[in-house]
This record gives structure tokens, C-alpha cells and sequence, in this order.
């Protein structure tokens, strides 16, 4: 599931959207994979909840990778792995499969 080029149109579907509608439809047919708009940890387990197989970030380690190198991207990683943690404790769940 992606909007890839929904930056740059107004008023395109949100990837959140998107999967909310698809996810019902492709349980257990097909891997479902969401790129697009991921941003930060909390993106990453809204995606999970609503049913994502496997969540996609690529930006912000891009631009990790461009302002501190290797070591930016190490941090970019540490960064999302600690948001997604939290947000899992907040929610009272301990697996990825709790979700």
C-alpha cells in the first residue's frame, strides 16, 4: 500500500487510508506492506494495528544518512526502534503480536 507522488497532489489518499480500506480485503490473501508517509515509531505501530504486514521507512534514514553519515543512520534506527517500544508500552502491549 503506497501513494508514492501523494506529496506532491493535493488532496491524495493517505497511505493510513488506504490500508484502513485494503487490509479487511487482503487479510491472509497476500503480504501487505505499507510504504509511504512513515515517519516516525508511532507511524509504524498505527500501521501494524490496522493490519500491515510489514512497515517500510526509507526517508529519514535517507536523511540521516546525509546530515551524520553511518553514525546518523545508527541513530535514526536507535531512535525509531525506542519510539516504537514506547508506544508499545503505552499501549500495554509487549509483543509486535499484541498489536
Amino acid at each position: 500500500v503506497s501513494n508514492h507522488g501523494g506529496r506532491q497532489l493535493d488532496y491524495a489518499v493517505p497511505t493510513l487510508t488506504s490500508l484502513r480500506e485494503i487490509a479487511p480485503i487482503a487479510k491472509n490473501k497476500v503480504a501487505l506492506w505499507v510504504d509511504g508517509g512513515i515517519r516516525r515509531g508511532t507511524d509504524v505501530v498505527k500501521c501494524l494495528c490496522l493490519g500491515a504486514d510489514a512497515v517500510l521507512v526509507g526517508r529519514p534514514f535517507l536523511w540521516a544518512l546525509c546530515l551524520g553519515g553511518d553514525k546518523g543512520v545508527c541513530e535514526a534506527l536507535t531512535s525509531l526502534q525506542q519510539d516504537i517500544e514506547r508506544t508499545m508500552a503505552l499501549l500495554g502491549c509487549c509483543t509486535i503480536l499484541d498489536l
